[in-house]
């Protein structure tokens, strides 16, 4: 008797040579976002702390014998909390499951694409949400206003690059040690082309991102982002189908936290006719680890 999708049992070796691949292309292509953050990896409880301290300030002695000043910066908590993800695949041909542990196999890539891009709609969602802060994590700290450049009825523009570069260094954002980031759409690319001059400097240096590679403009590295389901997943970046939320941040002020890396098991399914079936799952979160080095700019589309 010849064997069949359901009787054919996937090496144990094959199943984990399959996860190596997978998690190896992910880790040569992570998401667009993925790459300009920090990260960490946690274990045991479902939230881990995210601590920082404040800037620490000098103060001036007034006279030769007098009292020590003790400085006390801000000792600050941020909890981040991992959401668990998963995936599933059917697979419908015996020869193409025989052969999963191939590093070129088409599941492997299909499953890099798909697990980049649920990171970068963690980091996303993450950008302008409630953060958790205090000694329990129970402190809900919203996104502060201040740090919005409203958008004014118009769109994306040199100007409002200006303004964010003013209110990171206004936010005391180091700009000589760290490049900002901004995450844009093609609709923003496009606003910023036909601003600038046909034929100038500016124009050379911004037409390159309509190829979709990450560029350099006015000091900030723009990372094209396009999530044509923004609404329906909840993400953020768009307001009633006018207004885009651009994110603008430093790597310090992101961090992405992973407590389990992507695992994947192979096996029937009994409703599906014992068809094979590839299952990926991986748990993660993410949350703003400070404020005031993420920004949001608004944009009319």
């Amino acid at each position: 008797m010849s064997e069949t999708l359901s009787t054919y049992q996937v090496p144990e070796h094959h199943v984990m040579q399959f996860t190596g691949n997978v998690q190896h292309a992910l880790q040569k292509m992570p998401g667009l976002l993925m790459q300009h953050v920090t990260r960490g990896a946690y274990v045991g409880e479902k939230a881990q702390v995210v601590n920082f301290i404040g800037p620490v300030f000098f103060q001036k002695r007034t006279t030769k014998y007098s009292d020590t000043e003790v400085t006390e910066p801000e000792h600050t908590q941020r909890w981040i909390y991992g959401d668990e993800f998963d995936t599933a695949m059917l697979v419908d041909r015996l020869d193409t499951l025989k052969m999963i542990y191939e590093p070129t196999n088409m599941y492997v890539e299909a499953f890099r694409v798909g697990a980049a891009r649920k990171q970068d709609d963690i980091i996303m969602e993450a950008f302008f949400a409630v953060a958790k802060a205090g000694k329990h994590g129970n402190t809900n700290v919203s996104f502060p206003a201040a740090d919005t450049i409203a958008n004014g009825g118009t769109r994306m523009s040199v100007a409002k690059l200006r303004a964010a570069r003013k209110r990171l260094k206004l936010n005391h954002v180091d700009l000589r040690m760290t490049r900002p980031l901004i995450a844009v759409t093609a609709h923003q690319i496009d606003d910023l082309l036909g601003e600038v001059a046909v034929g100038s400097s500016d124009y050379n240096a911004v037409k390159p991102l309509v190829d979709g590679e990450v560029n350099a403009f006015m000091g900030f590295t723009f990372v094209p982002y396009e999530d044509q389901d923004a609404v329906t997943k909840g993400i953020p970046t768009n307001v009633g189908g006018t207004v885009r939320y651009c994110p603008v941040w430093v790597p310090e002020g992101m961090h992405y936290g992973s407590w389990q890396e992507l695992v994947i098991t192979i096996n029937n399914r009994a409703d599906k006719n014992n068809i094979k079936q590839i299952h990926g799952t991986f748990t993660a979160g993410a949350t703003r680890r400070e404020e005031g080095r993420v920004l949001m700019l608004e944009c009319v589309e």
